[in-house]
């Protein structure tokens, strides 16, 4: 299974008073991750899905342990899995480790997201739908990968 690699960073304004990162401030790393994955490992910009496609991936479902605090001033990297692709939803696994130490895990974590149909004038807007054929094909490809 291919792993997404997305560096970030951590900023002062990523961490609560004591200097560490505030906890829900990794699920906004996660989705950064994602929205990486979208543009360098299945070639479809995040953007362009949302916005020109209208297809959009809502979070209905997430979770995460964390195992050491990160702090401020430090890189860390998330590792993305595609751990299940679905008809209309896909779970993506993480894994937030120190930039140079790919055995100094911080936390873990995984979201399931749904495939939602964001086009106003359809009579699905708003719901579930299909995983276009396109991003499945890709998606594939990255699952399969070793």
């Amino acid at each position: 299974m291919a792993v997404h690699h997305h560096r970030l960073q951590v900023y002062w304004g990523h961490c609560d008073p004591a200097g560490i990162v505030y906890f829900p401030r990794f699920f906004d790393m996660f989705h950064e991750a994602m929205e990486s994955w979208f543009s360098t490992g299945l070639h479809a910009p995040y953007d362009d899905v949302i916005v020109r496609r209208k297809v959009g991936f809502p979070s209905v479902h997430t979770e995460a342990d964390f195992q050491k605090p990160t702090a401020f001033g430090e890189s860390v990297v998330v590792e993305l899995r595609l751990e299940h692709l679905g008809r209309s939803s896909i779970r993506l696994g993480y894994r937030i480790r120190g930039a140079d130490d790919p055995k100094d895990v911080r936390g873990t974590g995984a979201t399931v997201c749904a495939v939602m149909d964001l086009d106003p004038d359809s009579e699905r807007f708003r719901r579930s739908m299909p995983l276009p054929d396109d991003l499945r094909v890709a998606m594939q490809t990255f699952m399969d990968a070793p």
